[in-house]
């Protein structure tokens, strides 16, 4: 045996051996589970002995939906997340841009959330940034990611301010005299990482290893991470890929990644599907795994589709970013080619037309086990939930979202519409496969935080948001662990602590399943182990 984990209390989520306290790993592979005295028994004199000390383990902790290149460029540019206030804001980012004066660099700010303001809660404008940025190209980006903020520099650099309502096929905000305001929605948010130069394939090493590594301080052995088309232009999506290939071959990427491929246009998903192969292997850590495709925006944002109006905006409808013709055609191509497709949809609008386009298209090529999903899959009345069982499609859940969102959904849909939505408990009582995810960077990828939410579905005000909407602490460690296995095809190789599958463990410093569930937040982190190798361990 390589290495044998022992004197631990190790949760292996299998019913024939639930409990054991130690665990034989040979070639990263699982070789037996059992008593200490069993497992020790089979080490040799090169046996690495690993005393967990107490410790809890259990079987390696996934995020089924995230974004790690967007988290690397949080890591990397200015946080502003924490600011509480609209002044806090623009103070930071002054500070920001004083840093960059005199330079080629921009002031970048990620994470703002106009709702958690005191005083203020209006989207900033290009003048609010002009008055701390000046003539130092800034820019801020929601926490959501659909909507961003250019001061007048930066719009004058991407050849924006001559935009005019009407003409033009950008999507942005306007003040009143028709000139824009600097708001970028959806889409167009996109276009300001395409104005810096694309980085070279080892640069982008450099940037997935920022993330990836942060991830793995986490608990998280995998991740599930959408990161095409957001960071380079479509043309250099293949600096990406061949990133993530030779980090996986050489086996220098900590974490396992499955790539959620997002593609914008039905000639992209034309183009990629000719030359990826549906569920590619590369190494042992990077899979391509999905096309990915956007249905709408966010609730906070007001850009996510309803099938009625915004109950506190009757003017805002949403942002459809394909008609159905559209969706159909995208969907067609991809599901023909053997790929599984995942759709960001927030509002029952957009839901209900991407459910529409999976019928057509399985009913023209009928295809079995493709793991069609929605991503967010939020707002829905129960028929909408009705239809995940009858169409058996995958639900991409973040759970942590509730702490947030049960500040907005009901002034947004009204009470009625908001209890039936976020509703984890009667998708796990109708058999659905509900994975759990972070959208990191919009959420930290902490998956113990995520729990907490899931099981408690505590609000920002302290108060438990529709909790008869939760579930219980198993299911919630079952989202984060077999069933993003399952997502992913991978159920056979990862997911549970079993005999024959890979070594993928989280170590913990509690027994989250004996703890009062507020102990998630209070938890720590050990050991990250991928493959048998420890790849995160605290200090």
């Amino acid at each position: 045996m390589d290495r044998i984990f022992y004197n631990g209390q190790i949760k292996t989520m299998e019913k024939s051996y639930h409990m054991v306290s130690a665990v034989a790993v040979k070639n990263g592979v699982i070789m037996a589970c059992g008593s200490d005295e069993e497992v020790k028994a089979l080490a040799t004199p090169e046996t690495e002995m690993v005393d967990l000390k107490g410790a809890f383990m259990i079987p390696g902790l996934v995020d089924s939906h995230m974004h790690l290149l967007l988290l690397s460029n949080k890591i990397r540019r200015t946080d502003i997340s924490k600011a509480k206030t609209f002044k806090e804001c623009m103070e930071i980012m002054g500070k920001a841009a004083a840093e960059k004066k005199g330079t080629d660099g921009w002031a970048m700010g990620i994470g703002f959330n106009q709702d958690d303001w005191s005083d203020s809660t209006a989207v900033p404008s290009r003048k609010d940034l002009d008055e701390v940025c000046g003539d130092v190209p800034a820019y801020i980006e929601r926490c959501c990611g659909h909507i961003a903020t250019c001061n007048t520099k930066a719009m004058e650099l991407l050849g924006m301010m001559d935009a005019r309502e009407g003409e033009t096929d950008l999507k942005l905000r306007y003040f009143e005299d028709g000139t824009p305001n600097g708001v970028l929605c959806e889409d167009t948010v996109r276009l300001v990482e395409q104005y810096f130069p694309v980085p070279t394939v080892e640069e982008m090493k450099k940037l997935i290893l920022i993330g990836a590594n942060y991830i793995a301080s986490k608990g998280l052995t995998g991740v599930h991470s959408d990161d095409l088309n957001l960071v380079v232009p479509e043309k250099d999506m293949p600096v990406i890929m061949q990133a993530y290939k030779e980090l996986s071959e050489s086996d220098e990427l900590p974490i396992k990644v499955w790539q959620q491929c997002r593609m914008l246009t039905l000639p992209m998903i034309e183009e990629f599907v000719k030359e990826n192969p549906a569920k590619a292997k590369y190494g042992k850590k990077f899979t391509v795994s999905d096309i990915k495709i956007m249905g709408d925006g966010s609730l906070g944002a007001h850009t996510a589709v309803l099938r009625g109006k915004y109950a506190n905006a009757p003017e805002d409808v949403g942002i459809p970013l394909h008609d159905q013709e559209e969706l159909n055609a995208m969907f067609r191509v991809a599901h023909n080619a053997g790929y599984p497709i995942v759709v960001h949809c927030i509002g029952d609008g957009a839901l209900e037309m991407v459910m529409d386009g999976y019928e057509l298209v399985q009913n023209e090529n009928p295809k079995a086990n493709m793991h069609h999903g929605i991503i967010h899959c939020q707002i829905m009345d129960e028929p909408l939930q009705d239809r995940f069982v009858k169409q058996n499609l995958l639900a991409y859940a973040q759970p942590v979202f509730c702490r947030y969102d049960s500040q907005i959904v009901d002034d947004c849909v009204g009470s009625e519409l908001a209890k039936t939505s976020y509703n984890w408990r009667r998708f796990i009582d109708m058999g659905v496969h509900m994975m759990g995810g972070s959208d990191c960077p919009v959420e930290d990828c902490d998956p113990l935080a995520n729990m907490y939410y899931a099981v408690t579905r505590m609000g920002a005000d302290g108060k438990p948001w529709y909790p008869e909407n939760g579930i219980t602490m198993e299911e919630a460690l079952n989202m984060f662990t077999y069933e993003c296995a399952y997502a992913s095809f991978a159920e056979g190789e990862t997911g549970t602590i079993t005999i024959g599958k890979y070594a993928d463990f989280t170590v913990l410093d509690k027994n989250i399943m004996e703890n009062d569930p507020a102990e998630l937040l209070n938890t720590k982190v050990l050991m990250t182990i991928v493959n048998g190798k420890t790849v995160y361990e605290a200090k």
